[in-house]
């Protein structure tokens, strides 16, 4: 009776197999509607803040005096915190007030750690772990993280070398004082961008005693909250005049921008390039000073604009400086300036019918020899004078120039879009506004 038992369900297992597959198949699809979902409904990466620069730091010991704990937050990629040679040593920054942290960046020296962890602490004291590795490679480490605190510190168990431990930078981003990361700067739109101002309410102030320049006008948000530094150098035998234009339209986005005034009106490029430096300098120092209406409001990070020789000054600070992070050289010129080693992120904004500074003559070839750097080139309708106040399509401009450094000097990518990214095509297609493009993106 087996035989026959099992001769009348022989599509038993084809049957089985036929609802297993379909219950496998309708699985998959739950589960991929279910990704989809997810991945539709997932709000853009937020930008964050570099909270660290300039802020107050300590550490466990230094190797020498040269080498102390406020060099390794100052931005300066050619000054190194160092320790002694025994382990465990740290380092600490204080951020002034609890912040949300998401990324700390080490930049090594020689002398790095190979197990480490990277803590908070609302006090100085209890510290909780948001990091640790045992296997760390040195280099340039970004990591993202998700913790508060109001003090981070990187504190090394076990070194990589003979040496102590040894940071070029320690740098902390998140958002601070509650304010959410962007330092509450609305989602960017074409029309806002385009627009004369920005969110953000701005006031002006004249540096007292300008320092290795001529003279300084301080454009500034009014709100809560620290913003990149930006210095504006004008052209030859130009004034303050010459970019005042763009001034309030980068501190009503977040920027604390000085525009300067030359030495000389006959300053070379080198010369402001030197003076770019000087500006930048006293512009941290009157965010770290108290007293004065910018006091608290520079968080350390720096970028400049130029037009003409002022363009070429850009192009030597971002070749000599390493605080300054990002450049908008606009009609740039510098007889025979070799800037191949430039590695920052640079913006050319040149003019077609330029006889002075034509593109084909400066921007284009340095832009072809800086192989290491994330580059942006658009060339407009106009003469030399198109990037200087009352000429040119100011609304175009001042939306390309916001939304680099916003992308460079904060992060933000938010803002990529319009460089980058589909805001972009109107613009980039339309021959009546651009006569030429060339970018490295995606960026």
């Amino acid at each position: 009776m087996r035989p026959s038992s099992c001769s009348t369900d022989t599509n038993a297992p084809l049957q089985t197999r036929s609802r297993a597959m379909t219950a496998l198949i309708a699985l998959v699809t739950t589960i991929g509607l279910a990704l989809t979902l997810l991945t539709a409904a997932a709000p853009p990466a937020a930008a964050a803040d570099l909270l660290s620069q300039g802020k107050p730091a300590t550490s466990s010991s230094t190797e020498n005096a040269s080498t102390s704990a406020s060099a390794a937050v100052d931005g300066n990629t050619g000054t190194r915190w160092s320790s002694t040679f025994s382990d465990p040593q740290w380092l600490r920054v204080d951020l002034g007030a609890t912040a949300t942290i998401s990324q700390v960046v080490l930049r090594w020296e020689a002398a790095y750690a190979r197990a480490f962890q990277i803590q908070t602490s609302d006090n100085g004291t209890a510290w909780t772990t948001i990091y640790s590795t045992t296997t760390g490679t040195g280099g340039v480490q970004t990591l993202d993280v998700n913790g508060s605190g109001r003090y981070v510190r990187v504190h090394g168990t076990q070194r990589g070398t003979a040496y102590g431990y040894s940071l070029w930078e320690f740098q902390v981003y998140g958002s601070g004082d509650g304010t959410p990361p962007g330092n509450g700067i609305p989602d960017p739109t074409t029309a806002s961008l385009e627009a004369a101002n920005g969110p953000l309410t701005t006031a002006t102030y004249t540096v007292p005693n300008p320092s290795g320049y001529g003279s300084g006008s301080v454009t500034y948000p009014t709100t809560r909250g620290s913003y990149p530094g930006v210095v504006l150098m004008p052209g030859y035998q130009g004034t303050q005049q010459n970019l005042q234009w763009l001034a309030p339209r980068l501190a009503s986005w977040g920027f604390v921008v000085i525009n300067v005034g030359t030495n000389t009106l006959t300053d070379d490029p080198e010369s402001r390039g030197r003076q770019i430096t000087a500006a930048g300098t006293q512009l941290l120092a009157l965010g770290n000073a108290t007293g004065n209406p910018i006091s608290g409001k520079v968080n350390g990070t720096l970028g400049a604009a130029g037009h003409s020789m002022g363009g070429g000054g850009v192009m030597a600070a971002l070749r000599d400086d390493s605080r300054f992070r990002a450049g908008v050289p606009t009609a740039p010129y510098y007889v025979n300036g070799n800037f191949s080693t430039v590695t920052e992120p640079t913006f050319f904004m040149t003019c077609q019918s330029d006889a002075v500074a034509g593109g084909n003559s400066y921007a284009v070839p340095w832009y072809n020899s800086m192989s290491q750097a994330e580059k942006l080139y658009i060339e407009v309708p106009g003469d030399h004078l198109c990037p200087m106040t009352g000429y040119g399509n100011k609304a175009k401009q001042g939306k390309w120039i916001v939304s680099f450094f916003s992308l460079w000097l904060r992060a933000d990518t938010r803002f990529s879009q319009f460089l980058c990214g589909p805001a972009r095509e109107a613009d980039k297609n339309n021959t009546s506004l651009v006569t030429r493009w060339m970018d490295t993106c995606q960026f």
